[in-house]
């Protein structure tokens, strides 16, 4: 890690802020996978217009993608051979994971599988970043 203080780990360039939704989402996919639906949850706290709110929330998986602390791609599920499922990066550069993402990635839409069209998969460098800031603070987990 090239830098460390109280609210920021940086590393690669980029500034990952204490409780902002960059640290959220490396918190989150820190555990597993994590489905695009659920940063567009935590993009809710920061940003209540929801076409803001999109843009939020691909402009972050963006930098992290490009700092290097996550990758982009989906489930893949084999039925036949249940050891065979897992986590498929999407082919491409970042720009075509990117475009691929905003054609999925529609939470405006009639429909809810946008929320589990992407999944994210945290690198060991976003792994750094995690364990470089304290966790995120409790409002962002209450329940309602």
């Amino acid at each position: 890690m090239s830098g460390e203080n109280a609210g920021f780990a940086t590393s690669g360039g980029l500034n990952v802020e204490l409780d902002g939704l960059a640290h959220l989402v490396l918190h989150q996919a820190d555990d597993d996978w994590l489905e695009i639906g659920n940063p567009n949850y935590y993009a809710g706290f920061f940003e209540h217009d929801l076409e803001r709110r999109s843009v939020l929330v691909l402009s972050v998986v963006r930098a992290l993608a490009e700092a290097g602390y996550l990758r982009i791609g989906e489930l893949s599920r084999d039925s036949d051979h249940l050891e065979n499922s897992g986590w498929v990066e999407w082919t491409g550069t970042l720009d075509d994971q990117m475009d691929r993402l905003a054609e999925v990635y529609k939470p405006d839409g009639p429909e809810d599988d946008w929320y589990w069209a992407c999944w994210l998969q945290i690198t060991d460098a976003g792994r750094a970043v995690v364990e470089a800031l304290p966790n995120p603070a409790g409002r962002f987990f209450r329940k309602l």
